[in-house]
């Protein structure tokens, strides 16, 4: 795309514009005062026939981002610097916006941008555009779960009176549906939705910050803008473990792709990926075993979550080893030896004749973008700091998705592209605001939550009670003869608001929208209990649990408030 270059002379700049959404000369006019009040702009020609603008101004008291923000501001303007800047030159490497990277929250931005009528580049490296989500996060993960799930009630029955006669898992097959899964919605819902965009250009290659102004792209072509995203997501972080590198581990993303089924594997750590790895792989007949260097799975959660969880997961036949550290690994004939050190100091030699698989978090993709050059801050976890604007400590760059110190998910990724954008160039302010958050773990029984647990509350000094209820006190779960898990709420004890939640139950997933809503609304736990939920449903745990903050479910006739 053309760069718009401005014509400076002893403390005067020109910049170029087109402008849309006048419909008379009148609209010229208003645009000229509109640019006018800006201090710093000398004069302004705006000219409505050709739907051109033309600002000269001083730059050391404005800048031409400045000038096209107060257009934007406008309800009815839109301006965006010219194809050809006001000597006539023009050049293809310089852009409105520069997005690094590929996945969710740089399409969201691409879509906002376009919508802006801002000219955009997207730069991307590594995995395919469309990124972690749809090529090896969300979407193979979950249609391998539920593959799982489907293998899994085809040899288990919650009642006797049913006997599953078994299956038939054709695993490479499995692979191959999720890879073509993968290959229709990475066109459809990526790259097919941009395919007509009028203000996007996208490469491939890896971007590097010259300056805070410019990129290089593959070492050799330079572009610039006058803002960037960087949203350069997140890659599994590998331990520094003796050996590991030479024994031929896998991470999520190779294990997915791997059409022949392992006998069995071992995976190192017991988050979220973890165990949703260990309960796909280990129903669709690979023996698993969990290595975990802290005391128990999903260790961000409170103790009960992780009990309950973990109770399901051995009783399904996953070998879990919680306060066990890996040391070293070495490959013996076709076997891996993983050297351990035991809860009580003591040292093991476990073997693996399978697959090693690697789950010990994330690490953000921050590494050979030049990023010490410009001096953009880091967290110490290594994630790029961002405000609640999206906004770094550089005044031009914004950073979104999983590179970046905010929850790690695919939806906040694309939120936060939308406001990165908007907030970079239409003058807005929206902040994130994640106190109503919700999120799911996809074992079974599914693991979700939104605002505060208990310990947050305390952390925070806020007056809380809890109200837990196990599934067997639910009439749905009572019917489906499977009472795994439970509900529990956390209200501010003074003003009965429902202020966090957390769900363990099979499909739990499914409630935890609706505790999101009530978080964000301030609902009371007294309306929850009030309001009315369809018998035989799993939300109307909610409203027993809601209740059991006063009474005694226990003393209630089924359909009883």
């Amino acid at each position: 795309m053309p760069e718009i270059k401005d014509q400076i002379k002893e403390g005067s700049a020109k910049v170029a514009l087109t402008i849309s959404g006048m419909t008379c000369d009148h609209c010229a006019v208003t645009i000229e005062k509109i640019v006018k009040r800006n201090k710093g702009v000398k004069s302004a020609d705006i000219n409505f026939k050709n739907g051109t603008g033309e600002i000269e101004f001083d730059p050391a008291a404005i800048s031409k981002d400045e000038i096209i923000q107060s257009i934007n501001r406008s309800k009815s303007y839109r301006a965006k610097q010219n194809d050809m800047d006001v000597n006539g030159n023009g050049s293809s490497h310089h852009f409105d916006l520069i997005i690094v990277g590929g996945g969710s929250g740089a399409f969201s931005a691409a879509i906002t941008a376009e919508n802006l009528g801002l000219t955009t580049l997207m730069v991307n490296a590594g995995l395919p555009f469309g990124g972690t989500c749809v090529n090896v996060g969300c979407v193979p993960s979950k249609t391998l779960i539920r593959a799982a799930e489907t293998a899994y009630h085809a040899t288990h029955s919650n009642f006797a009176s049913i006997k599953p006669k078994g299956v038939d898992i054709d695993f490479a097959q499995v692979i191959k549906d999720k890879k073509q899964l993968v290959k229709t919605l990475q066109q459809k819902k990526y790259m097919d939705v941009v395919s007509d965009f009028q203000y996007l250009q996208m490469v491939e290659g890896r971007a590097e910050f010259v300056d805070d102004k410019t990129i290089m792209v593959n070492g050799k072509n330079k572009y610039t803008a006058i803002k960037f995203i960087i949203a350069t997501s997140a890659t599994t972080n590998i331990p520094d473990i003796e050996g590991l590198k030479d024994v031929g581990y896998l991470t999520h993303a190779s294990l997915f792709d791997l059409e022949e089924q392992p006998g069995s594997i071992t995976i190192m750590g017991a988050g979220y990926i973890g165990c949703e790895l260990a309960m796909a792989y280990n129903r669709l007949s690979t023996k698993v075993r969990i290595i975990e260097f802290t005391d128990r799975v999903l260790r961000t959660q409170t103790p009960d979550i992780s009990e309950e969880l973990e109770k399901n997961m051995r009783d399904e036949g996953i070998g879990i080893l919680p306060n066990f550290r890996t040391v070293k690994c070495e490959k013996s004939g076709n076997n891996t030896l993983i050297h351990c050190k035991c809860p009580d100091g003591s040292f093991t030699q476990l073997v693996e004749p399978g697959k090693v698989v690697v789950a010990t978090g994330t690490k953000a993709n921050t590494q050979k973008l030049g990023l010490d050059k410009i001096g953009l801050h880091l967290t110490a976890s290594g994630h790029i700091q961002v405000n609640e604007l999206m906004g770094t400590n550089l005044q031009n760059i914004y950073a979104v998705g999983d590179v970046a110190n905010t929850p790690a998910y695919v939806y906040t990724a694309a939120y936060e592209g939308k406001i990165a954008v908007e907030n970079a160039f239409t003058g807005s302010e929206n902040k994130t605001d994640y106190a109503a958050l919700p999120w799911v773990v996809y074992t079974d029984p599914q693991i979700a939550g939104v605002g505060l647990d208990e310990a947050q509350a305390a952390a925070l000094n806020i007056p809380f009670e809890v109200s837990k209820l196990t599934l067997d006190n639910v009439p749905r779960s009572l019917a489906a003869d499977d009472t795994r898990g439970f509900i529990k709420l956390i209200r501010n004890a003074e003003k009965d608001t429902l202020i966090g939640a957390r769900v363990v139950a099979p499909e739990g997933g499914e409630l935890i929208e609706l505790l999101s809503m009530a978080i964000q609304h301030k609902t009371t736990i007294k309306e929850l209990a009030e309001n009315l939920y369809p018998y035989l449903t799993l939300g109307e745990g909610i409203k027993l649990a809601a209740i059991t903050f006063g009474k005694a479910v226990d003393k209630l006739s089924c359909c009883a408030s």
